[in-house]
């Protein structure tokens, strides 16, 4: 049996309609898909998203034939090639032991799904670089585990006026506040873009930090349904993992006492919040949404008026300490 990639929209059909009968769905921010053929009959395949490997389905006929294995060793060479030495893994618990036994590290398992990672770097020694920049950038004497520490996990797509008076709340209630930037792609503006947006915003506040999220705090594999803005049954599933991931790891090694979030009215987003509040318990607070003039302030409602050519109108929203680096982004968007 040969490796074969899905290249033609009819092959890319076939994958569909054989990710079906075991339950699954082909989504729509996959990059690659490899599948194998016994004559003409789809037996195995297998997709990844960036460093995302998922999608792994095999024919039950076909499962002592160590074609998830083939499969699997195949997408790391493609992988490597392209340059990504990390990777993770979404699949049903069904296959965890193989990716196991290829040296894979269980990460999180709910009923459903098993994450896991491989490759070169690992969730301990990402969370360890930042209990350093928290006891260096805040002066904690033990890197944060014994600290009042609340957390602001933002996209920032741009930095509002919603997001400053979240943290602010936060750091009102706390000693400190470490604030995450979702550090994976996909928004309207970059990532080094929305992170300069808060660190100038919050740079005034002693008590704060700013640090990239990491691949492990929302990102394409642990909530994709923020990129895709969808709610569909797998969103759930994303998100449960998401805040397992965050409750299981960042909470206890980070030393954070209460994960402050902002009310949120897009259904995927809800079904995020509500799936927080359900596994945090009361290391959660949804704190309601702040108003300017009577109207909600959200990021949303800035990227509907840069949409509409209205710059100034859009800065009434945005700290003003941000005025000048946001005008900028946007012009340079225009030219």
């Amino acid at each position: 049996m040969d490796i074969k990639e899905v290249i033609l929209p009819e092959e890319k059909q076939r994958i569909i309609d054989f990710l079906g009968q075991f339950g699954l769905k082909y989504e729509d921010n996959i990059d690659q898909t490899i599948y194998m053929e016994d004559g003409d009959k789809i037996v195995a395949t297998l997709s990844a998203s960036k460093d995302v490997i998922k999608c792994l389905a095999v024919s039950p006929e076909y499962r002592n034939e160590n074609c998830a294995v083939t499969l699997v060793g195949e997408m790391i060479k493609r992988l490597h090639a392209a340059g990504i030495y990390h990777y993770q893994v979404f699949t049903k618990v069904t296959y965890r032991d193989i990716f196991l036994s290829l040296g894979f590290t269980l990460l999180i398992e709910t009923g459903k799904v098993s994450v896991l990672e491989g490759g070169e770097g690992n969730i301990n020694s990402v969370i360890e670089k930042m209990r350093v920049q928290l006891k260096f950038g805040l002066g904690l004497d033990s890197g944060g585990k014994s600290s009042d520490i609340a957390c602001v996990v933002v996209n920032g797509n741009p930095f509002t006026n919603g997001h400053l008076r979240l943290v602010e709340y936060a750091a009102e209630r706390h000693k400190y506040v470490l604030v995450m930037i979702v550090e994976e792609e996909g928004s309207l503006f970059t990532f080094r873009e929305r992170y300069a947006m808060a660190y100038l915003a919050l740079k005034p506040y002693y008590n704060v930090l700013v640090l990239p999220s990491s691949r492990y705090v929302v990102s394409r594999v642990t909530f994709p349904g923020y990129f895709l803005k969808t709610a569909d049954e797998a969103t759930q599933e994303y998100a449960e993992y998401d805040a397992m991931i965050f409750r299981n790891y960042f909470i206890p090694k980070l030393g954070i006492k209460v994960r402050y979030v902002g009310s949120e009215t897009q259904p995927y987003m809800r079904i995020y919040n509500d799936t927080l509040r359900k596994i945090l318990g009361n290391k959660l607070e949804v704190v309601p949404r702040f108003e300017e003039d009577g109207e909600v302030i959200s990021a949303a409602k800035v990227r509907a008026l840069l949409s509409e050519g209205k710059i100034e109108e859009a800065l009434k929203y945005v700290p003003r300490s941000n005025y000048a680096i946001f005008k900028g982004m946007v012009l340079s968007r225009n030219e």
